[in-house]
């Protein structure tokens, strides 16, 4: 399993409609494809700014080609993202995910 990240600076302000905005882009994309097995959307404040983290979860390195064509580490910026004010990572980090723990795993 691999896990794909990214991360943007937004204002507070425009964090929420930004989320919105991502669960209609880059999360329907990569849902779409077979191969991709789920996401989390993280978001903290810093300062006076949200810093928002999409992971996504493949089951295969070559599958995340669908999405971000053939430069895995690119990020993938939409069409309407400077309305949310972002300041985007232009890089994103791949992980090859070793072990996995779940509470189911461990509750007997």
């Amino acid at each position: 399993m691999y896990h794909r990240e990214w991360k943007c600076r937004c204002p507070k302000e425009t964090a929420d409609g930004f989320v919105e905005y991502l669960a209609e882009t880059g999360i329907k994309d990569t849902q779409s494809i077979e191969g991709c097995t789920g996401y989390q959307v993280l978001k903290r404040e810093v300062g006076d700014e949200v810093e928002i983290t999409f992971v996504s979860f493949w089951q295969e390195f070559e599958l995340m080609k669908e999405y971000a064509g053939d430069n895995l580490y690119k990020a993938v910026l939409y069409p309407e993202d400077h309305k949310y004010r972002i300041v985007p990572d232009t890089e994103v980090k791949v992980y090859d995910v070793i072990e996995t723990l779940t509470a189911s795993d461990f509750i007997n």
